[in-house]
């Protein structure tokens, strides 16, 4: 019996039939799951989208001082050294050419309107939330 294609169908005899294949997602030994705070990148001299994946949180000191209790127990901190501000730990960079990049941006759009549709703000009788 002969097959015929048109386009995403597939018609065997009188009978048309829609066209599918399967596709399997293998995690490598590699995988992580990474927590974002934020994104940070720019164009690269190639014309590819870079981007820097991090968390966000404060600084880490090098020393915190506490008093000792006459009990020997840790008391109340009386000193600190270190970096002030916040630290950016970036966690991975990933790099897109513009297709992929608008397939994401797609994506991220389809994922913030579900999300929107499922967690839509709640009002009370005032209107407040």
């Amino acid at each position: 019996m002969a097959k015929q294609k048109k386009g995403n169908m597939q018609k065997t005899g009188n009978v048309l039939k829609k066209r599918e294949i399967d596709i399997h997602y293998l995690k490598m030994s590699a995988y992580r799951t990474y927590h974002v705070d934020g994104i940070f990148g720019g164009i690269t001299p190639r014309g590819k989208i870079y981007c820097e994946l991090f968390i966000e949180r404060n600084v880490t000191p090098q020393k915190i001082t506490h008093e000792v209790l006459p009990d020997n127990r840790v008391g109340k901190e009386t000193g600190r050294d270190g970096k002030q501000g916040i630290v950016r730990e970036v966690e991975c960079g990933i790099i897109l050419d513009l297709d992929t990049a608008i397939s994401l941006k797609d994506w991220l759009d389809n994922k913030i309107n579900e999300f929107n549709k499922v967690f839509a703000p709640v009002t009370n009788k005032k209107g407040e939330r």
